[in-house]
């Protein structure tokens, strides 16, 4: 199995996870996203270039008033703080209970951990959780909920002990 950027020769059509819209963004929308540069998507793939796992990477800002207090300290009054958006992991249904998951969201952090040291400024991952099972997820993993938002955060220090 291999991670690498979405292209035309990667299979789509046949992915099938738990969550209807999940399944919809892999066939139907990712394509748009990706030349809009609204995201990068990134899949697991088989050896016949089936689509067993993705997720989506982007840019975004959250207002100081959004970080945790323990945070808060590192972004200046007025400024945004600068994150990498985890907008979407899913894994085929397929491969349930084999740790893809688990392997998507740590490669995530590690590109994301990557391009904070060496391309652009970011101090956490921000992820979107679709329902309370992803929530229950990201918990194990060290995310925290945001202040008044269903977003979840990982502090780039955090991921540096993990990856």
């Amino acid at each position: 199995m291999k991670i690498q950027l979405l292209d035309k020769n990667h299979i789509r059509k046949n992915f099938t996870c738990e969550e209807e819209s999940l399944n919809h963004y892999i066939r139907k929308q990712v394509s748009q996203d990706i030349r809009k540069r609204l995201a990068t998507c990134f899949v697991a793939i088989d050896k016949e270039q089936n689509v067993i796992g993705y997720y989506t990477l982007s840019s975004e800002s959250l207002g100081r008033e959004f970080i945790p207090e323990k945070y808060i300290k590192q972004v200046p009054k007025n400024y945004n703080a600068p994150v990498i958006l985890l907008g979407r992991l899913a894994r085929d249904i397929s491969k349930k209970g084999t740790g893809l998951g688990e392997y998507l969201l740590l490669d995530a952090l590690f590109r994301s951990y990557e391009l904070s040291v060496k391309s652009i400024g970011a101090m956490a991952v921000v992820a979107e959780p679709i329902n309370y099972k992803a929530v229950t997820f990201y918990k194990k993993y060290g995310f925290e909920q945001l202040p008044d938002s269903e977003k979840m955060f990982l502090p780039m220090k955090v991921i540096g002990q993990l990856v």
